[in-house]
């Protein structure tokens, strides 16, 4: 079923601009495929952000970073992404334009205590199928037909959470989420015969749960020598079990009219979401240049789908590593003009969390980075990251993706609250 699949996917998509909009094949398994918490900044390291400690720009990844907060921030961001898709027989091109998150923090005591409030995606599907197929249901007869099949939607969190400072090397956070799904899948038969009609169908999965998620970070300043700083961070997020329901409607003619029709009754099952554990460690030798190693596990082969099971059985353990720099080139307080900006670079190792055919789909990307800096007296900035990424294999007829990603995030920060002095 999976060769079939691809083969159909990649030979669907070819050289037809209204299938161009769809983003990776392998996003039709489970709740659609993971989506990393990174904002600007850190997507151009490569890594995840949970021991990346600026307070002057927020994160997603570390409840715990939020409590270190100076400035009040608003971030948030959009993806273009581009996949270039290869089996054994055939090639195929889309790509998304979307949204990626939005945040708001507030220390409510700066560098102290800090809240935050986001919405963000966990998981994401965006794909289409094409399936032609000849069957005979007689000697002499033959009836050809097309399968489009397209999905879209996934997993979502509604997030608000505290950080604290508890002194100069110690930093908790918690952050209370309310999740939400909402998946549609929609199928239409296009039958070869003028004499046939099509039929089409439309599935709708949507459930809504409760996430807890925890974080910690370690700083130690001088660590090594005068005026260099560590940082170690981690963040556990809970597993979420939640309830769910999907409904199945079709369009039919109704006395001449057409009418949306619900076909059987309404299905109720459960779907668990995996236990996560990131953690990384940030080295500043000085204030020019910093440098991340931080990993990621999701426990996916503990994903549970009483309403589609037969997906449990493709889900394995995903681990993440990321390694990247940045160099903050608008500190040396030059007036050149590639001075004004701050650079970075990183690698990262994704093993995925499908096995099919028993190969694992993994990932390796490439990324880049630069940061605007505000020119005026402030301290927002607008990060640009480039990747370039392979994912899968074209091994026992698979798909081996291609992935040219850009990320734009803007960072406002700025003080509020604060009572100014007047001389």
């Amino acid at each position: 079923m999976v060769a079939v699949l691809v083969t159909i996917s990649a030979q669907a998509q070819d050289g037809n601009a209204s299938e161009m909009k769809n983003g990776s094949f392998y996003s039709f398994y489970g709740a659609g495929y993971p989506v990393n918490l990174s904002v600007g900044q850190e997507r151009g390291m490569g890594i995840l952000g949970v021991s990346l400690d600026n307070s002057q720009v927020s994160t997603l990844q570390n409840p715990a970073i939020w409590g270190r907060n100076a400035f009040t921030t608003a971030t948030s961001g959009f993806d273009v992404n581009s996949y270039s898709a290869t089996d054994l027989q055939t090639k195929s091109k889309n790509g998304t334009l979307e949204a990626s998150f939005l945040q708001l923090t507030l220390p409510i005591s700066r560098e102290k205590l800090g809240l935050s409030a986001s919405l963000y995606p966990v998981t994401r599907s965006n794909y289409r199928i094409l399936e032609e197929q000849t069957i005979y249901p007689g000697p002499s007869d033959t009836l050809t037909y097309t399968s489009d099949n397209q999905g879209v939607g996934g997993i979502n969190k509604l997030e608000f959470g505290l950080g604290w400072k508890i002194n100069e090397n110690i930093s908790v956070g918690y952050a209370p989420s309310f999740v939400f799904m909402t998946k549609i899948k929609a199928e239409e038969i296009y039958l070869g015969q003028s004499e046939f009609s099509s039929a089409n169908t439309r599935n709708e999965v949507r459930g809504t749960g409760i996430g807890h998620r925890f974080g910690v970070l370690l700083s130690q300043n001088n660590f090594f020598r005068n005026r260099d700083r560590l940082s170690i961070g981690a963040s556990l997020t809970l597993p979420v079990n939640f309830e769910v329901e999907e409904s199945t409607k079709t369009d039919r003619f109704i006395n001449g009219e057409p009418q949306e029709v619900q076909i059987g009754d309404t299905q109720v099952g459960n779907l668990n979401l995996p236990l996560e554990i990131n953690t990384g460690l940030t080295y500043y030798p000085s204030n020019l240049v910093n440098v991340s190693l931080e990993g990621q596990m999701q426990k996916w082969s503990e994903f549970e789908y009483e309403l589609n099971s037969a997906t449990e059985q493709v889900m394995s353990d995903r681990y993440q590593l990321g390694l990247g720099g940045q160099y903050h080139a608008y500190r040396l307080g030059s007036d050149r003009f590639l001075s004004q900006f701050r650079y970075s670079a990183g690698l990262t190792y994704d093993t995925g969390h499908l096995t099919l055919s028993d190969q694992d789909i993994q990932t390796l990307w490439l990324s880049a980075g630069i940061g605007i800096i505000s020119p005026q007296r402030s301290q927002s900035t607008v990060d640009i990251s480039f990747r370039y990424g392979f994912r899968g294999t074209t091994t026992n007829n698979l798909v081996k993706e291609e992935i040219w990603a850009i990320n734009f995030s803007v960072n406002l920060a700025e003080l509020m609250f604060f009572k100014r002095r007047l001389r």
